[in-house]
């Protein structure tokens, strides 16, 4: 058995050494085409080794469960992740995926081994993404995410197991993190704000010194609370970059941005002990949104240009009191007016509105605070200002879409991008903005028990209209 184990990962070091040469400047030679070629042979090559790496790591936490740690200990590891992520040279969140992705793979098999019942519904739970990562679809650290995913919603069925894979065959695995947050969230809403209260218990900031008199901050908040932070850092951090692009002092030193949120963090604590209205950097603002009937009742979910992770319409007005935020109330089709045609700029109001349907850059959705509003026609060349014509980029995407030939079309509600065909023959196009993160739960109004009671609404006198522009006061 040795020896077929030895003669087997021979062969495939051997397989591997003709798809990609190690030697010093094999590559070199390699036009890009077969370079793209060989990188997604590779990939496929890395999710089926993820297989065989899963249903090992599955086996030593089985065999670790038993008394005195099982297998792990007398391997002289503390646990069977701590064995798995040694062996493997990677991370204990990686060694987890491994292990989470290994019962989904002998839940499989047992369901189809001789031990199952004759006749008998197959015992595996999300037979789907079981299949996907078995056949190489899926990778290890996917197939791990949608499973926690799904266990963590009740009642969810193969249906939105079946949307949630095809969704990770489009995604990245950030992005896949997010689609899940988001699903999370709009699953059951009560249970996302018992969450959300759980983390504002949570938060705290710490300041200690270090043995070489540097003093070390380190904390968590909440997400309503980061919104803040990170807006307001990452507005000055962008402001910065944008004056040393402006001065042609050329590229930042390692660590820039780090250093410029110490000093931005320092400056606002100066200032607010010498003023009586502390306030200082660069302005900006948070922008929440949620809908009409969520902004009146504090029911239902919304979100917040700043963080990915949704937030509960309660928290989101309570927010826009306490830290007088800008709010936007949404109509139907959770849609933003389009404001705005003559200017050379989009106005305050449309980025808003972009910010709405592109939920940050449209391409590799980093966070509404990096990116602009582009013309997609340029104005020069008559293009308006308009949300079918704008488009929210980063600074890399924006220079790479140009540079690389890429085309973009929109509309005010969803955003899609045409890779050149050096990139992709067919030219297919790839739909970007939020829409793209998007997976429909299959219901609109997920079942809910309310377990407290509802906040006092305030309703404006008879016969007076209310103005939704404006955050009801809590």
């Amino acid at each position: 058995m040795v020896m077929e184990i030895g003669e087997a990962a021979a062969a495939v070091e051997r397989a591997l050494d003709v798809l990609v040469p190690a030697g010093p400047g094999a590559l070199a030679g390699l036009s890009e085409a077969d370079v793209a070629a060989r990188q997604a042979a590779w990939a496929r090559i890395r999710r089926l080794v993820d297989v065989r790496g899963a249903l090992l790591a599955g086996a030593v936490a089985k065999r670790s469960d038993g008394a005195g740690g099982g297998m792990a200990r007398r391997h002289g590891h503390r646990n069977a992740v701590g064995m798995v992520a040694q062996t493997t040279g990677g991370s204990s969140k990686e060694a987890r995926d491994l292990i989470a992705a290994g019962e989904l793979l002998s839940g499989d098999d047992a369901s189809a081994g001789p031990g199952a019942a004759e006749g008998a519904a197959p015992a595996v739970r999300w037979a789907q993404v079981a299949a996907a990562l078995r056949s190489g679809v899926l990778s290890a650290a996917q197939a791990a995410l949608l499973k926690d995913t799904l266990d963590r919603l009740d009642g969810a069925d193969e249906r939105l197991e079946a949307r949630l894979v095809a969704k990770a065959q489009q995604l990245p695995l950030a992005d896949l993190r997010k689609a899940c947050l988001d699903v999370t969230a709009r699953w059951d809403v009560d249970r996302w704000q018992a969450r959300e209260k759980r983390q504002r218990a949570d938060r705290y900031v710490s300041v200690s010194e270090r043995a070489d008199g540097m003093v070390a901050l380190n904390g968590v908040v909440d997400p309503a609370s980061g919104a803040v932070i990170k807006t307001w850092l990452d507005a000055q951090v962008r402001d910065a970059f944008a004056r040393r692009r402006n001065e042609g002092l050329g590229p930042a030193e390692p660590g820039e941005a780090g250093r410029i949120r110490a000093d931005a963090l320092v400056d606002l604590a100066r200032h607010g002990m010498r003023c009586e209205a502390p306030g200082s950097g660069v302005s900006t603002q948070v922008v929440v949104r949620v809908d009409e009937p969520g902004l009146r009742t504090g029911l239902g979910l919304g979100s917040c240009d700043a963080i990915s992770t949704p937030m509960s319409a309660g928290q989101l007005r309570r927010m826009a009191v306490d830290a007088k935020l800008l709010p936007v109330v949404l109509g139907s089709g959770s849609q933003a007016l389009d404001v705005g045609y003559a200017r050379r700029y989009f106005t305050p109001a449309q980025r808003i509105a972009l910010a709405e349907r592109d939920g940050g850059c449209a391409f590799c959705h980093a966070p509404v605070s990096w990116c602009d509003a582009h013309h997609i026609q340029e104005w020069s060349r008559g293009g308006p200002s308009n949300l079918a014509n704008g488009v929210l980029l980063c600074t890399r995407c924006h220079h790479r879409i140009h540079d690389d030939g890429w085309t973009v079309k929109a509309t005010p509600t969803e955003v899609w991008f045409t890779p050149p065909r050096t990139i992709d023959p067919t030219r297919t196009p790839r739909q970007g903005g939020k829409a793209a993160l998007h997976v429909d739960i299959g219901r609109e109004d997920p079942p809910r028990v309310r377990t407290q009671e509802r906040e006092p609404t305030h309703e404006p006198a008879p016969g007076q209209p209310r103005d939704h522009r404006e955050p009801i006061p809590v």
